[in-house]
């Protein structure tokens, strides 16, 4: 029986694991970095033996005597670095005894004296201040470096190194691998971050989506064992939310089914009623009742919900809005452009804006619509000319049935249920609704919706 070896499926292990993870990648990249960075990522000359080496050459060629000294010279053996002798009456030798030396070059030479007596030293690249008759093929090694050193008879030896063996100074060397490490450990921990918070943003999204849509489906449960619970514990909580919103809307549906009976022999036997005005009252009063319970029923229902989202012509939903109601004589504006295409639910948004042309039309006498697209999103403006209302009460507008207009006739002031059902088809699309005062007088309702094309 073979056992197979699980780890626990936990969000501390997720953590463990990409965490572990991130310092592979860091210790993958920094041994790459050494294997194919250059010079940057050799030690510094100082820390490499060529300088000591080279201090031992010429100790050694300078105790030699000069039938020797350039035979010993070319049997040194170090990899891709030639040496060579000049006597004191060559060419390089005349050029280097009359060239000044620099600071570097000054504390360099240090190193190389011998019994006290101060030595001449130089060091540059193939294509600074390279003396002639320096046996030195520059077709070959084009970028070759070099260090000459005085001997105490004014002759001179030349250390020839055809590629770099040595890299930046360790200050730079230090400053570029804190970089290195710090740049790799943000890319690795951004991916394993990403990664791991890849699950809690999905139920994040789904949440979103939940909170527009009471009746969506269940989130997928995926990710580990703890967020999976989470999961299975919020779609539990979903589904006694969507059968208390089914049993609520059935029960309102019977209610308002119901009332119709007892209304209709209300209405029946008040034609008996001899006294006109206390008749009308009575038919109003049913009236009221019949359009209450028809509002309660529509609003609970959330009926938009069951309209498949389509893209339509938002500008033209507008406009044709408009048109309807200059139709029949009131005044409403639209301004914006031409044509907007739009990804939504047009019936439950042209409901959603009818309702807010209606309150305009009810409270300032007039309404002003607005379109403007931006870069991810589209607003909305309805503007009136009426008293506006007192701003501590935007929010509770969008309370059920609550009106500022307390007379309850709703020829005057309506159900109370407009501007929550236009702010529930809104943020059902992702959008909000914020009421402000206009200058001058008026109330304004801004939309904001984003574009999901």
């Amino acid at each position: 029986m073979n056992a197979r070896l699980r780890l626990p499926d936990t969000i501390g292990w997720h953590i463990a694991l990409t965490v572990g993870a991130a310092i592979v990648g860091v210790l993958v990249l920094s041994a790459l970095f050494n294997r194919f960075a250059g010079v940057w990522s050799r030690p510094s000359v100082e820390e490499t033996a060529l300088l000591g080496r080279a201090n031992d050459i010429v100790r050694m060629v300078e105790i030699a005597p000069e039938t020797y000294r350039q035979p010993l010279a070319s049997a040194v053996r170090i990899p891709a670095v030639t040496v060579d002798w000049y006597p004191e009456n060559s060419g390089p030798a005349r050029v280097f005894a009359t060239s000044p030396m620099d600071e570097d070059e000054a504390d360099l030479a240090k190193g190389f004296e011998m019994d006290g007596h101060p030595r001449r030293l130089f060091l540059f690249e193939s294509d600074t201040r390279l003396p002639s008759g320096l046996r030195y093929d520059r077709a070959a090694h084009p970028h070759a470096y070099f260090l000459a050193v005085e001997l105490r008879d004014r002759s001179w030896i030349v250390f020839i190194a055809t590629r770099r063996l040595w890299g930046l100074s360790e200050p730079a060397q230090i400053a570029i691998a804190l970089s290195f490490v710090a740049v790799s450990i943000l890319a690795a921990s951004a991916l394993a971050t990403h990664y791991l918070s890849r699950p809690i943003r999905r139920f994040a999204e789904e949440l979103r989506t939940f909170g527009g849509d009471p009746r969506a489906g269940p989130v997928r449960e995926a990710g580990p064992r703890e967020l999976r619970a989470a999961i299975a514990a919020f779609n539990a909580l979903q589904a006694q939310l969507r059968k208390f919103v089914e049993d609520r809307t059935a029960m309102l549906a019977a209610m308002s089914h119901d009332l119709r009976t007892p209304l209709t022999k209300i209405r029946l036997r008040g034609e008996f009623i001899e006294d006109e005005d206390q008749r009308a009252r009575l038919f109003r009063d049913v009236d009221d009742l019949q359009a209450m319970a028809d509002s309660a029923l529509s609003f609970f229902r959330d009926d938009f919900k069951d309209e498949e989202p389509t893209v339509f012509d938002f500008a033209g939903l507008l406009r044709a809005m408009a048109d309807d109601y200059g139709d029949h004589g009131k005044p409403v504006s639209y301004m914006g452009p031409d044509r907007l295409a739009f990804s939504g639910r047009p019936f439950s948004l042209r409901r959603a804006c009818m309702n807010l042309v209606d309150n305009a039309l009810k409270y300032g006498d007039c309404a002003e619509l607005e379109l403007h697209r931006h870069q991810d999103q589209i607003s909305i403006k309805v503007s009136d000319r009426g008293p506006g209302i007192p701003p501590h009460a935007f929010d509770q507008v969008f309370v059920p049935f609550f009106r500022l207009e307390r007379s309850r006739n709703r020829m005057t002031g309506g159900m109370g249920l407009g501007l929550t059902s236009a702010r529930a088809v809104v943020r059902a699309h992702g959008g909000d609704i914020v009421l402000s005062n206009r200058r001058g007088g008026g109330l304004e309702v801004s939309v904001t919706l984003p574009i999901n094309l």
